[in-house]
């Protein structure tokens, strides 16, 4: 009985107390990395023990309300703001050190960031949005996962609510419910920028769109006796630099954003308080200065506490209770998981996405391997989105797997542009178009197929198919006709004073057709995403038209036009490794081969040699700065009648922008090679929140040395006989691929100006 008085006059006190005091909503507007203030307000709130009953947020907004609301402290969110990598959260593409093998070779051969796909009916399409939603999605499940149980936004720490627009009619949606982390993402999925998400049917996006200052939700949602309404949008800039795609789609929603914003300003009532932080000098691009402007928040309510918020305050002792009645009680801890389903949407085998899961039945779980797990199944590029929940049903707790098919989940078209002109008599081109068919079976079968024109005449199609759950082991047949044009000295091999590195006339290097036709068939395993192993046997046909040096049984070299057809089989065991971290300026990761190659004359070939093919590069990152070390060597042995070969490809070169600069492309050849480099690149453009739409722009210089010949590889080392050469560049990063204008110099008084566009030959 003295129990029971105690509860009830410990409710009753709770209720006198909740009456005493008015009720305070917080109403959040958006502003991109403006909205950093409004944690610097409720900073001051928590300082000036102002209590907060309810939350309304839109886009920014609804990012600090959101968290704060789910219980995350406002120094734990401070610290997410000024530490956290934006960049590796607010990203254009999957992370490339995650991806399949095979579509970092992909990237190499199609540099542009023009994407065009094929959908799960087979429609034509391009993304929806500039930036994956995958990342700042998994973000927000990381940081809201221990209240994830919680699908009713008025059981969370402090009530929320979350405003998004519907894309298909332009209302607002109020989401009061479901997962917190996708309501948060809804409401500041930028049109155009981030990809929209789905909720209830509804296809969402930011919520400044419809509502930017959504004072009237608060209004409607949430009893509220006192709101106060923080405005952090911005106002019209006529002095706007529209830099990228996002600055022209930010001035068009600010255009719509203010004026709904204008119109809730002057619909306020007495009871609701107007704060405006002075953020003139900061943009909604700014997050590298979440801490000046958190800071900007704090000051703001320093200046307008006494004017307009004293009278909110709560004694030391009224603040403790309401702290006290808004802490949850029970957390969302590591359960135990009894079961594990999987939701998938695409080809995909439902086992391959269960084969990545280091989740185990019957163990506790544990969230930062899920997430790590999550994000591999993400990176396989097959998905818009994998996210997991977990609901607990007649005591069975159930670990969901939910993966969306991405936008071109069916297909992909690619389009490449090469342009490269030295100014010195060699100028050309190449137009490349792909069509790759995803899902031709649940193992993850693709069918590619390949046509350029220009230095490269190619006809190719290859079926590509893993053989088990995991996607390790593959088998690839393909069938191809190329016709490519190379260059090469006629003067080259001279001796004496004719030799290349004093006298030869490199710039009398003539034209040749490598033509060949034929078909491969190569079996391999990815051993992990950055390193794959090989074998395989190609049958084709050669018809070069060229002209070759030769050196005959005397020691003499020859000039002699080659031209005739040659049957060859050919077998080759390669080792690849690429962990670059992006496909022509990685800041970080390495990038290697090792291939041995061998063609015999009993396999119908008039040449029998062996080749040792080794290549490695390393990348160093200091700031702004990266150095690019590079050794790469060719060695032919057990010849016999190698200069009987027709193949082009049996024949190492070198010469060109950074493979010795200011030689004409492919200057020299030979049947040994050996190459060094040490390649410099400085950032000149700074990134800023929205930093990977910009073109970035680099400057750098290149230091190399290197040879073809013919002759024992041991006794052209011992004799030093090397070319040294070296470049100046300006190059950038475009949307049709990396652009480089180039000087290069070498041994010889040999220089060439460059000018590459897309992949360079």
């Amino acid at each position: 009985m003295i129990l029971f008085k105690l509860i009830l006059i410990a409710l009753l006190s709770v209720s006198i107390y909740a009456a005493e005091r008015p009720k305070i909503g917080l109403v959040l507007s958006g502003g991109g990395a403006r909205g950093g203030a409004h944690l610097g307000v409720i900073k001051e709130f928590e300082k000036h023990h102002i209590p907060i009953d309810g939350i309304v947020g839109t886009s920014m907004g609804a990012f600090i309300g959101g968290l704060y609301a789910s219980g995350m402290s406002s120094q734990e969110i401070e610290r997410r703001l000024t530490t956290t990598k934006w960049d590796e959260v607010i990203v254009v593409d999957y992370d490339r050190t995650q991806i399949p093998f095979r579509r970092k070779k992909l990237q190499h051969d199609f540099p542009g960031k023009l994407k065009v796909g094929i959908n799960k009916d087979n429609d034509i399409v391009i993304g929806a949005g500039v930036f994956k939603r995958q990342m700042m999605l998994q973000y927000l499940e990381e940081k809201t996962h221990n209240i994830s149980y919680i699908h009713d936004f008025d059981k969370l720490r402090i009530p929320f609510r979350a405003v998004a627009s519907n894309l298909e009619n332009g209302e607002r949606v109020v989401l009061g419910s479901g997962s917190l982390a996708e309501s948060i993402y809804a409401s500041i999925a930028i049109p155009g920028g981030f990809d929209p998400i789905v909720i209830d049917g509804k296809t969402l996006v930011d919520g400044g769109v419809a509502d930017n200052l959504p004072l009237d939700v608060m209004r409607e949602e949430m009893e509220m006796d006192i709101i106060v309404v923080i405005d952090i949008s911005t106002p019209f800039d006529k002095d706007a630099r529209f830099e990228n795609i996002i600055s022209v789609l930010g001035q068009l929603s600010n255009i719509l954003m203010r004026k709904n914003v204008e119109q809730t300003v002057a619909s306020m009532k007495e009871n609701e308080i107007l704060i405006t932080p002075d953020l003139k000098k900061y943009t909604p691009l700014d997050a590298d200065k979440y801490a000046e402007i958190i800071k900007i928040g704090e000051k703001t309510i320093e200046h307008d506490y006494a004017s307009k918020l004293a009278n909110l305050s709560l004694d030391d002792e009224a603040y403790a209770r309401y702290l006290e009645q808004i802490n949850p009680a029970n957390l969302h801890s590591c359960p135990v998981i009894d079961k594990i389903e999987i939701d998938n949407q695409t080809y995909l085998n439902d086992e391959t996405i269960r084969s990545y899961l280091h989740v185990k039945t019957g163990e506790q779980l544990d969230f930062d391997q899920l997430n790590k797990d999550v994000k591999v199944i993400y990176n396989l590029m097959i998905f818009d989105d994998v996210k997991y929940s977990i609901v607990t049903i007649d005591d069975i707790t159930t670990l969901k797997i939910t993966a969306t098919p991405s936008w071109d989940v069916n297909g992909q078209l690619k389009f490449a542009f090469g342009f490269e002109d030295n100014f010195n008599g060699h100028s050309d081109y190449s137009v490349k178009l792909e069509y790759i068919m995803f899902g031709l079976n649940s193992y993850g079968g693709e069918w590619r197929s390949r046509f350029s024109i220009g230095i490269e005449r190619l006809a190719y199609t290859e079926w590509y198919q893993p053989l088990d759950i995991s996607q390790k082991w593959y088998i690839r047949p393909n069938i191809f006709y190329r016709d490519k044009k190379i260059y090469l000295s006629p003067n080259i091999l001279g001796e004496g004073e004719n030799a290349h590195h004093t006298g030869a006339d490199l710039d009398d290097s003539i034209p040749a057709q490598a033509k060949e036709y034929g078909g491969e068939l190569g079996i391999g395993m990815n051993i992990r995403n950055n390193l794959q192993a090989e074998i395989g046997l190609i049958s084709k046909t050669v018809n070069p038209e060229i002209n070759l040096l030769f050196r005959d049984t005397d020691g003499n070299y020859t000039f002699n036009m080659r031209s005739e057809k040659q049957d060859m089989i050919q077998a080759h065991a390669t080792l690849r490794l690429d962990s670059f971290d992006d496909a022509f300026f990685p800041t970080e990761g390495y990038e290697g081969v090792i291939n041995y190659f061998r063609q015999m004359s009993e396999w119908w070939s008039d040449a029998t040699f062996s080749q040792f093919y080794g290549e490695i590069s390393a990348v160093y990152s200091f700031g702004y700065h990266t150095v690019i070390p590079t050794v790469k060597t060719g060695l032919t042995f057990k010849a016999d009648n190698f200069d009987q070969s027709q193949d082009l490809n049996a024949f190492y070169t070198l010469g060109g922008l950074f493979n010795l600069s200011g030689l004409p492309a492919n200057a020299i050849a030979g049947d040994q090679m050996l190459f060094g480099s040490l390649m410099y690149r400085y950032r000149l453009s700074r990134d800023d929140f929205f930093g990977a739409l910009s073109m970035p722009l680099y400057a750098g210089f290149s230091l190399e040395i290197g040879d073809t010949w013919y002759e024992e590889y041991q006794q052209h080392i011992q004799n030093a006989d090397f070319i040294f050469a070296g470049s100046a560049y300006l190059s950038a990063d475009t949307i049709l691929g990396p652009v480089y204008l180039a000087v290069g110099t070498a041994d010889g008084g040999y220089h060439s100006v460059y000018f590459s566009l897309g992949q360079a030959f």
